[in-house]
């Protein structure tokens, strides 16, 4: 039974989920932070630019949105059918409304990107009004289950709609697809009718990441039981659950307690071990965990580890343990992007092919997909997976604001003498008396022993020092002169 607690009744949002002792998940949200990611908007295209085959579409965003081509309704056969795209001025126009969706988050120097080939998810399908294609998940192996679902869609849909057959459908019955497929149809047509006559950007459709998440858990993994401290989600939940009939494998309750609900279980550890740089192994090893802005690095070390086997099977074990390790963190810490792992050396390939494996195990009911790309010729494991929405780690924290998140600061002694060559700067300068605020370390090595430095100082400049201390890492800056 896994136990899912959820802290709803705060502005920030949220969940995690234990099996025993040990967590399967761990999530944030933080309204400010929210991705945007499957939002949809009214839009309106401001530029075509041919060059680029791309428009910019104002929704509302500090930053207009970016459209390419491929990404309109116009185009969504071009790739399956190996055809030129149509080109962007023939897609768009400039002062035209339209629907647009989110696809990637704006970054700090580009705005988001957005398709208007509109995706609506359910438990079976991702239905694209203008998706114009059927496809069908991997996953579904099964030729018949594969033909029937095909078979089903086909009937339902029109030649304009598009659908993708997600691996839930392949446990649904062909009369309750049709139900679903009609229900997101009917949803869709309500909102072109509330929206159409707006010439306005404005929001038309927010995707709930606490829920989405959260029911996708769910349907992975049951029976659960949850633990929410909040009635209005509770009852918000509950509904939710009787319509995807999960009610007879999830009981929920609500948390009563004056505590808060993760320090009342004593769980709220959790999150502070997952922004922890180093993690260690139950057989002495560690993992340590690097985040820059371009990729992860994970480095595997043996530690005190030395094991009763030969180094290569030790190293072969530690490097399996390891990798299940890894597996759960990059789902807890919510890491993605370009992941680089470097664990110990190991000559035999079947040991790199277990390594392989264990991370697959691992990553298996991962709702972000990952790619394993494999082993280079240094010994280097690269994957990838989906960035959905912020890491943790970005989510909790912020660069500190001493080092600017290179984890290092400059010495005391480095400090106090940069302020020493900033003062024979105001040699000339008017006034009688330099107040400086810095920390106890800098001005303790400024000053030098028996205040000789300071003295020197002093004298040169013909004005007087003073300090106003603040606990702080070392640090200085010149208030005023006076």
């Amino acid at each position: 039974m896994i136990q899912i607690m959820i802290s709803a009744k705060s502005r920030e949002k949220r969940w995690m989920a234990l099996k025993g002792n040990e967590p399967l998940a761990l999530h944030t949200y933080q309204q400010d932070k929210e991705s945007r990611v499957g939002n949809i908007y009214r839009g309106r295209v401001q530029k075509v630019e041919k060059g680029l085959g791309a428009a910019f579409i104002d929704f509302g965003d500090n930053k207009n949105g970016y459209l390419h081509e491929k990404d309109t309704p116009q185009n969504s056969l071009a790739s399956l059918e190996k055809r030129r795209m149509v080109p962007i001025q023939q897609c768009v126009h400039e002062g035209q409304w339209m629907f647009v969706q989110v696809t990637k988050d704006a970054s700090e120097h580009k705005g988001a990107r957005l398709t208007a080939v509109l995706e609506f998810t359910t438990d079976a399908f991702v239905y694209m009004p203008q998706g114009q294609y059927v496809t069908v998940s991997r996953k579904i192996e099964n030729k018949e289950v594969h033909s029937r679902l095909v078979k089903a869609v086909e009937r339902w849909r029109t030649a304009e709609e598009g659908v993708i057959v997600r691996t839930n459908a392949a446990e649904h019955s062909t009369e309750k697809l049709v139900e679903e497929l009609s229900a997101v149809r009917e949803d869709y047509q309500q909102l072109l009718s509330s929206f159409s006559s707006v010439k306005s950007t404005t929001l038309v459709y927010e995707r709930n990441d606490f829920q989405a998440d959260l029911f996708h858990f769910l349907m992975k993994h049951h029976p659960s039981e949850i633990l929410i401290d909040d009635f209005d989600w509770l009852t918000k939940i509950k509904a939710v659950m009787n319509q995807k009939g999960l009610q007879e494998h999830c009981q929920i309750t609500l948390y009563q307690g004056k505590e808060e609900i993760f320090t009342s279980f004593g769980v709220h550890q959790y999150w502070e071990k997952a922004l922890k740089r180093i993690v260690w192994l139950e057989n002495g090893a560690s993992i340590v965990i690097e985040a820059t802005e371009a990729l992860t690095v994970i480095d595997v070390n043996s530690g005190k580890f030395t094991g009763k086997a030969s180094l290569t099977q030790t190293s072969a074990n530690t490097n399996i343990a390891a990798a299940k390790q890894i597996a759960k963190e990059l789902i807890l810490r919510n890491i993605s992007g370009i992941i680089l792992i470097d664990f110990i050396d190991m000559r035999r390939k079947k040991d790199q092919e277990a390594v392989i494996i264990t991370l697959e195990k691992g990553l298996a009911k991962d709702q972000n997909r990952s790619v394993i790309v494999g082993f280079t010729e240094l010994g280097i494991l690269q994957l990838t997976r989906k960035k959905t929405r912020p890491s943790l780690s970005d989510y909790l924290t912020i660069n500190c604001p001493t080092c600017q998140g290179k984890g290092r600061v400059l010495s005391s002694e480095s400090v106090a003498f940069q302020l020493e060559r900033e003062l024979w700067e105001l040699e000339d300068a008017e006034g009688e008396e330099i107040i400086i605020q810095c920390s106890q370390d800098v001005w303790t090595t400024f000053v030098g022993e028996g205040e000789k430095h300071l003295d020197r100082m002093q004298g040169k400049l013909g004005k007087k020092i003073q300090a106003e201390i603040q606990l702080a890492p070392p640090f200085y800056t010149i208030k005023r002169i006076q």
